[in-house]
């Protein structure tokens, strides 16, 4: 069949029941530029394919992509995924009926930086995105407006072909000639196959890594915050075991004093028998006014306490609250100096300057104008989002990244081994005092020609 020189651009939407709106290029054009909204799409992320097509209804090209909109339906005004760049760069991917297509996604993205605002296809049995794609823009072509081919419009179209499925092999026919050709075509037809399942296998180990991250990330929020509450818990535990001792003190304290003059009032006792039933009378009622000023002094002692403890939780209280309103005051400075600043940002932006930094671990990072204030304020912890891991973890992966040696203390003074280890190069797969310990070289730094060898190799 010979192919068409015709091309036309689509928009395909996602959701999870599969494609749900499409559009030509222009009106996706009209989204971006702020002219009309899409109320179905308010305040999420919504998965996108850029099609470009020929005249027979046939992709040639696909990019897939993620934009957010926002409560009232309207597309980020901060998005600049390049499509039809990323379209004319990318790499091959699987035939949708008009020979191999470029593809860009996010285990195939042509340009570094634009990687987390794509998306991978699934290319699993009864729910592959690429027949999916193929059935869309043959049914809804005509309707959407796609410019069709007349003059190849009357030749029969093959049937395209199944992605993902097998095909029964040519039958080799006696000519050598044609032998040689059924040959060439099925190695294609193979190499093909070979490629779509190396990118389903790259898509599905990209989707378990940044499953595995956010898990990671997960659980490791979850263990600083246990552990700032175990610590708050011990300080409260401390105080009230302080104060317990302290109490315990004035009691015996008062017991003492309470022996002191029984014994006391005992020997008068036995030095007055004479004074007969009118002295016992008169030390039973001391002892009574005794064991009740006791009782009065205990719990004067106790309301004093419980007022000292009352007065330490307000000033907590009020400490907090001054931290608080410090906090907001700075903030609103901080806002009110960077008005000028993120203004010119966005005007920046507006006209097509992208904003990029690079992290080790992180890479080549775009960084939209409102999110400049958080990442100059911190740069460290912006980048350790990004590699799904804490800031006191990505430190301590970043002073191994840049010195990977032993860290096991040897020796009475107890200074770090130094001897180089095999350097982790990704964040999350760092395990502080584990990668960055030999426990094969030390304490005692023993040979170890292994280790030895896979350094001196790297």
């Amino acid at each position: 069949m010979p192919l068409s020189s015709v091309t036309s651009e689509a928009i395909l939407f996602f959701d999870h029941r599969g494609i749900t709106k499409s559009m030509l290029y222009a009106d996706f054009e009209a989204i971006l530029d702020g002219m009309v909204g899409v109320p179905e799409f308010a305040d999420k992320e919504v998965r996108g394919a850029y099609c470009l097509v020929n005249g027979q209804l046939r992709v040639r090209s696909l990019v897939l992509f993620t934009i957010d909109f926002d409560e009232d339906g309207m597309a980020d005004t901060t998005w600049n995924v390049p499509l039809r760049h990323l379209a004319e760069h990318a790499g091959q991917g699987p035939d949708m009926g008009a020979g191999p297509i470029r593809l860009a996604c996010r285990s195939q993205c042509p340009v570094a930086w634009h990687q987390d605002q794509m998306w991978d296809p699934g290319m699993k049995p009864g729910a592959n995105d690429f027949i999916a794609i193929r059935d869309t823009i043959r049914e809804r072509g005509p309707k959407l407006g796609l410019e069709i081919d007349d003059e190849l419009d009357s030749t029969p179209a093959a049937a395209p072909p199944v992605i993902g499925a097998e095909t029964a092999a040519p039958t080799i026919a006696p000519d050598d000639d044609e032998s040689k050709k059924e040959a060439d075509e099925e190695r294609v037809r193979l190499a093909r196959i070979i490629k779509e399942l190396r990118l389903r296998v790259q898509t599905l180990e990209n989707s378990q890594s940044e499953e595995v991250g956010q898990l990671r990330y997960a659980a490791q929020q979850k263990e600083e915050i246990l552990n700032a509450q175990l610590e708050k818990v011990l300080g409260q535990f401390k105080t009230l075991k302080s104060q317990n001792g302290a109490l315990r003190e004035q009691n015996d304290s008062l017991k003492a004093q309470v022996v002191s003059l029984t014994q006391s009032l005992e020997e008068q006792s036995h030095q007055s028998q004479t004074q007969g039933s009118e002295l016992e009378v008169l030390t039973e009622q001391y002892k009574l006014a005794l064991e009740q000023r006791i009782e009065e002094e205990r719990a004067k002692l106790s309301e004093q306490i419980h007022a000292k403890e009352m007065d330490v939780l307000t000033r907590d209280d009020l400490i907090n609250q001054l931290k608080e309103e410090l906090g907001e005051l700075k903030r609103n400075r901080v806002k009110e100096a960077s008005t000028g600043a993120q203004k010119v940002l966005e005007k920046l932006e507006n006209l097509g300057l992208s904003f990029i930094a690079f992290h080790p671990g992180a890479g080549h990072i775009s960084i939209s104008a409102d999110q400049i204030g958080s990442y100059m304020e911190n740069p460290v912890a912006f980048a350790a989002r990004k590699c799904l891991v804490t800031e006191d973890h990505y430190r301590a992966w970043l002073a191994h990244y840049e010195n990977p040696v032993c860290q096991v203390s040897v020796g009475s003074d107890q200074q770090a081994c130094g001897k180089r280890v095999i350097r982790v190069e990704v964040p999350n797969q760092f395990k502080p005092g584990v990668s960055d310990c030999n426990a094969n070289r030390c304490p005692n730094c023993r040979n170890d020609s292994a280790i030895d060898n896979v350094l001196r190799f790297r």
